[in-house]
C-alpha cells in the first residue's frame, strides 16, 4: 500500500482537534484532500459534527485516518500548536506525526482503525452540506428551538404524552423556516422531526451570529432526512447534521451526562 504524507501547520492541526475533542469523546475521522482538511466527530447516535478549513499546502491524493481519543488529546497540546510545519505520514493503518523543536525530534505513532469510528446510519450522506440553505440569525433560531422545547414540556404535562412521542418539527417548505414542538405524526414530504436535546446541543456548538440552515431527504426515503446547521468559527466551517426521527424511529436514545451523548 502506498505511503502518503504531507505537512500541516501545527497551529491549524492543534486548534482543529481541540475544537473536535470539545464536542466528542469518540474517535475522530480526519480527511485530507487537495487543500482542505476535514475533522469529523460523532456526538450520539444521530448527530455528526464536521469542521473544514483550507490548508496552506495542497495534499497529493486523498488521505483518511482515524484519531483515537487519547491521541487526539496529545495532538491538541501546545507543543503541536507551536510548530509551523508538522509532518504527517500515513501508510496503511500506520499513522505517524513528526515534529521538531529546540530539544530534538519527536514522533507520535498509532494505528488507524476505521472500525472504531461508529457513525450513525446515513453517515455518508450526513457529512455532505445541503445544496440549498437559508440564512437565519443564530439568536432567532435558538429562541425558536427553546420555545419549542418549552412547548413540549407543556404538552407532556397537560396531555400526558410520553416524551418519546414528542419532538421538534423543522420545516423549510418553500424556503420558509418553521420550528415548533409537536407530537410525532406521520410526516409529509420535507417535514421532519428531530430530537430536541440534539437540536439544543448542536446550537451550543455553533458560535456565529448567522446560521445556514438546510434539510436534505435521505435517498430512497423522502420521509427521512437530516437537518444541517452551518456556521463559521474563525478559519473553520462547522457543519452539524442531525438525523430525523419518525413514528417508526421515535425512540429517543438516552443521553448520558458526558458531552458526546
Amino acid at each position: 500500500m502506498d505511503q502518503k504524507g504531507t505537512y500541516i501547520d501545527g497551529k491549524v492541526l492543534c486548534a482543529g482537534i481541540a475544537k473536535a475533542v470539545s464536542r466528542s469523546e469518540e474517535p475522530l475521522l480526519c480527511l485530507l484532500r487537495q487543500n482542505q482538511m476535514t475533522l469529523v466527530a460523532v456526538s450520539g447516535r444521530r448527530l455528526v459534527v464536521s469542521q473544514e478549513t483550507r490548508l496552506s499546502r495542497s495534499v497529493v491524493g486523498n488521505i483518511a485516518f482515524v484519531i483515537p481519543p487519547l491521541v487526539a488529546q496529545m495532538l491538541a497540546c501546545e507543543t503541536i500548536c507551536s510548530q509551523t510545519a508538522v509532518e504527517l505520514v500515513v501508510h496503511g493503518q500506520d499513522v505517524v506525526v513528526r515534529l521538531i523543536d529546540a530539544l530534538g525530534k519527536y514522533e507520535l505513532r498509532w494505528k488507524s482503525d476505521f472500525a472504531t469510528f461508529q457513525g450513525p446510519e446515513a453517515f455518508a450522506q450526513m457529512v455532505k452540506p445541503p445544496r440549498t440553505v437559508v440564512g437565519v440569525p443564530h439568536l432567532r433560531f435558538s429562541d425558536a428551538a427553546h420555545q419549542a422545547v418549552a412547548k413540549l414540556g407543556y404538552i407532556h404535562a397537560d396531555q400526558q404524552i410520553h416524551p418519546n412521542k414528542l419532538a421538534i418539527l423543522i420545516d423549510l417548505n418553500l424556503g420558509r423556516l418553521l420550528v415548533d414542538g409537536e407530537e410525532i405524526a406521520a410526516t409529509e414530504h420535507r417535514r421532519f422531526y428531530f430530537d430536541p436535546r440534539l437540536v439544543i446541543r448542536a446550537l451550543e456548538f455553533l458560535k456565529a451570529e448567522t446560521l445556514r440552515v438546510g434539510i436534505t431527504s435521505l435517498p430512497g426515503d423522502a420521509r427521512r432526512g437530516y437537518l444541517s446547521l452551518i456556521s463559521r468559527d474563525g478559519e473553520w466551517t462547522v457543519h452539524c447534521a442531525l438525523l430525523s426521527i419518525g413514528k417508526d424511529t421515535q425512540r429517543l436514545y438516552p443521553l448520558s451526562p458526558s458531552r458526546n451523548r
